[in-house]
């Protein structure tokens, strides 16, 4: 499981999106509630590794996810701008961990191409 790439892609948007709790807007519970989905959608896309037809719908999931959470912390920074809110490298977290999940979609995408041609090969083990 750790050896495949995808597995540290997926760990690293992890640790980013789990080091949101101590930013800025972990004070804010909507924004805590989002974080802990997303976290709890990249635990479970890292350990249905078994499956990567479910894994690649997760990823995509998860990115859409992401990036409704990386407009709203814009918007919410651009309407709090008068309250001396101040823009943080945590801010764009969700941004590089949408990269990360992309990147995590395209490994387990071959991986599961390179199966599939695995069953093409073999004679009587694959789809009838």
């Amino acid at each position: 499981m750790i050896q495949r790439i995808q597995t540290l892609y997926l760990l690293i948007a992890l640790g980013l999106m789990t080091s949101l709790f101590f930013g800025i807007y972990a004070t804010y519970t909507p924004f805590v509630v989002l974080t802990v989905a997303v976290c709890a959608l990249l635990l479970l896309t890292i350990f249905l590794f078994k499956a990567r037809k479910i894994q690649i719908r997760l990823c995509i999931y998860t990115s859409l996810v992401l990036l409704g959470q990386q407009i709203w912390m814009g918007v919410a920074y651009y309407q709090n701008k008068a309250e001396d809110i101040s823009f943080t490298v945590t801010t764009v977290f969700p941004m590089v961990s949408i990269i990360l999940v992309i990147l995590a979609l395209r490994a387990i995408g071959s991986d599961e191409a390179l199966v599939q041609s695995y069953h093409r090969l073999r004679p009587g083990k694959g789809k009838k």
